[in-house]
């Protein structure tokens, strides 16, 4: 999942944090009232950080600081009404959790400590009378603040689940990205894989007629296309002669050849059998007959290396595409062409 959506939908639990501290903690708790304002100030931050993640602003450290933020004020409402006392300090783990989505492992467990720090020197300054304890909270409550052996056992329990919770849970959505990364790199594979000649490792014939398709839509925007068809002269002789495997080799050094006898922007293809493709995007007719040339030129050197005397060498045709062209149109003329270039002989271009 893309880091910044992520980052996006997780940031509206603080809409969420603001809206129960402003309407539901009240209600539970009628002196927190007057502090409607922390929370219509956090629910402003929240707003704030919205939008740096919309415009991908501070990328690295934005989500730290509002984890901070969000112990602050998690801090805040537990100091106000009894820290050791009231359940609120489970959302310490919730906002744990939910920073952890968001950041890497190492920062979230740094995060979750800042917490933890903030939740103990609360409850210590409680039990030595710094601070009061909820005053804010049921007056039940307000008589039962902690002595130091509950205060530090409690710090302790709190600091050491939302520590080994934190690690836990970045430990495992680390686990959880590396496999979508390892899958989103698998399909990928996969899907050049579907587009690929097995044996020559150029690409398909699907692939190839899909590109052409583009091509001709590019057509119309004045970027012409030029479509050589090779067909090979004598390698069923290589076939007769040699057997397969050696045909095999012959057909793998000619697509070598190819695939450095052509820049990046082209597409070649084994269309099937003995016959190749070539695209040339942004190509007119004069390029394409001196690029369709050096290809017949590498093909003649690669069939000379395997046999001088009889070389495997290409009919080569050249099309040109036109406006209103199909793919198929533009193919059958490129496949004419060389059609015609193996009548007169082969190991030359027409078109």
């Amino acid at each position: 999942m893309n880091s910044n959506r992520l980052a996006f939908g997780t940031a509206w639990v603080r809409f969420l944090l603001a809206a129960c501290g402003i309407w539901l903690v009240p209600l539970l708790y009628p002196p927190m009232a007057a502090h409607r304002w922390v929370f219509i100030a956090y629910a402003g931050v929240a707003i704030v950080e919205q939008f740096l993640i919309w415009r991908d602003i501070a990328k690295r450290w934005r989500p730290v600081l509002g984890g901070i933020l969000d112990m602050a004020l998690l801090t805040f409402i537990v100091q106000r009404i009894g820290s050791s006392r009231t359940v609120i300090v489970a959302l310490y783990f919730v906002a744990a959790i939910v920073n952890s989505l968001v950041v890497t492992p190492r920062m979230g467990v740094l995060v979750s400590s800042i917490g933890a720090a903030m939740y103990s020197a609360v409850v210590m300054m409680e039990v030595r009378g710094v601070l009061p304890f909820a005053p804010d909270g049921p007056s039940w409550m307000q008589s039962g603040r902690p002595t130091p052996v509950d205060g530090f056992l409690q710090a302790v329990l709190v600091t050491t689940l939302l520590m080994f919770g934190t690690a836990i849970v970045a430990t495992l959505i680390r686990k959880i990205n590396q496999r979508e990364t390892e899958l989103v790199i698998a399909n990928e594979r996969l899907g050049e894989l579907s587009r690929q000649d097995p044996l020559t490792k150029l690409w398909n014939r699907r692939h190839i007629l899909s590109h052409i398709e583009q091509g001709l839509a590019w057509l119309n925007r004045g970027r012409p296309m030029a479509v050589v068809m090779i067909d090979l002269d004598q390698f069923k002789r290589v076939n007769d002669t040699r057997g397969h495997l050696e045909g095999d080799q012959v057909l793998k050094s000619i697509a070598e050849a190819l695939r450095r006898s052509t820049r990046e922007v082209d597409v070649a293809g084994r269309y099937g059998g003995d016959e190749f493709v070539i695209v040339l995007q942004d190509t007119n007719q004069d390029e394409g007959r001196v690029a369709a040339n050096r290809f017949v030129t590498a093909i003649r050197e690669v069939g000379m290396k395997f046999d001088p005397q009889k070389p495997v060498t290409a009919s080569a045709g050249l099309s040109i595409a036109r406006p209103g062209d199909t793919v198929e149109a533009v193919l059958k003329r490129a496949d004419d062409f060389a059609y015609s270039a193996k009548g007169k002989g082969g190991n030359r271009l027409c078109g």
